[in-house]
């Protein structure tokens, strides 16, 4: 086991009232906040920080759609329970069988820390299978009033201990959290 293992680390945005994307999955509302020199969120650092990124099927393909592969140097494992195959981009690997043991595995085999991007689904079972560390959320100022959840009934209590927080003129804030523990309902 490694002394100091990388860390899997939920970095995202969601609106004030939880929803990480509208019901049929789209971001537009995010435009506004797109990282640009002026305000870029701190995502260059954390982009430095981490050496792989997970994420599900639905958010591969919504990434697929930005134009270039925005994670192209970065080794990106997306999970699917879809047999057929899909677009495959450079370095990336599909993964369908048991998370936990697929996490196991690469903490052991990876030194930098992992981004777990989403979504809500791929959120879910990390969460209910005691997977993340940090989160890193970005709460955008709109109320959506419905869309997919952030925590979508996860099942159990997640405790957590705040850390920094940050305000940007726009309204957008910054709010870091470590799981303390979390608890079987």
């Amino acid at each position: 086991m490694k002394e100091n293992p990388p860390r899997i680390k939920l970095y995202i945005a969601c609106s004030l009232d939880g929803f990480i994307a509208r019901e049929d999955g789209n971001i537009d509302w995010l435009t506004k906040y797109d990282n640009n020199p002026e305000t870029n969120y701190g995502y260059s650092e954390f982009y430095e920080s981490i050496g792989t990124v997970l994420m599900g099927r639905k958010t591969y393909e919504q990434a697929l759609g930005f134009g270039e592969w925005p994670y192209g140097e970065k080794k990106t494992y997306v999970f699917t329970r879809q047999k057929e195959s899909l677009h495959h981009e450079k370095n990336v690997e599909f993964v369908t069988g048991d998370i936990t043991e697929f996490v196991r595995l690469l903490k052991e085999n990876k030194d930098q820390d992992i981004w777990l991007m989403g979504g809500s689904q791929l959120i879910k079972a990390f969460l209910k299978e005691n997977l993340v560390q940090d989160l890193i959320v970005f709460v955008v100022p709109i109320i959506l009033g419905g869309g997919i959840p952030l925590f979508d009934h996860i099942g159990k209590e997640v405790r957590l201990r705040s850390g920094r927080i940050e305000r940007y003129e726009n309204g957008l804030v910054r709010l870091e959290y470590k799981v303390q523990e979390q608890i079987k309902k």
